[in-house]
């Protein structure tokens, strides 16, 4: 349950991404998720965010909720047939192609069940970061960054595969890690 102080068109958009994961909006919640430039309420515990971003405090607020759930800690894969649990921090990257998710450790690949969108906004706290419109990479298993043309660069990983960062996310990127 969270109160929301905000424009009418961002609260329009906040409703609807909060509806997704059955959070209530409520005036007399303690929490309040508060746009920039909107006086903050006393008494209660604010959340100040930029109208532009305002996805990211979705992102925020959804893993903090859902941080204490342990399945929402590891996830299963299948390879061979076979059924494995695996823990996010043992991933390199999550793609999305032609067989599907796919979640990619230094050994193995393994199909994956949810969407790419789903382990974004849930991996989020957990140092995973979305690159181009298919990727998702582990941030602690980057290896190295290469500056590339058109604002881009290149993830080599704990496993030499090299990764695109499109224009779109290079930002993103730059942001999270301070280059």
């Amino acid at each position: 349950m969270v109160q929301l102080l905000c424009s009418s068109k961002v609260y329009e958009k906040l409703k609807q991404e909060l509806a997704k994961y059955q959070i209530e909006i409520k005036e007399e919640s303690n929490l309040v998720l508060v746009e920039k430039g909107y006086d903050l309420p006393s008494g209660k515990l604010s959340v100040v965010f930029d109208a532009m971003d305002y996805m990211d405090v979705i992102k925020l607020l959804v893993s903090g909720i859902r941080e204490d759930i342990h399945y929402m800690n590891t996830l299963t894969g299948l390879s061979d047939n076979k059924f494995v649990v695996i823990e996010p921090r043992n991933v390199l990257y999550v793609e999305a192609g032609s067989e599907g998710i796919m979640a990619y450790t230094t050994s193995n690949r393994y199909s994956i069940k949810e969407t790419l969108q789903y382990y974004e906004n849930l991996w989020l706290v957990k140092g995973f970061l979305r690159i181009n419109k298919s990727q998702l990479v582990n941030l602690l298993h980057v290896k190295e960054i290469i500056p590339w043309f058109n604002s881009r660069y290149v993830l080599r990983m704990d496993n030499n595969v090299e990764l695109e960062v499109s224009k779109m996310y290079s930002k993103k990127l730059r942001h999270t890690l301070k280059i």
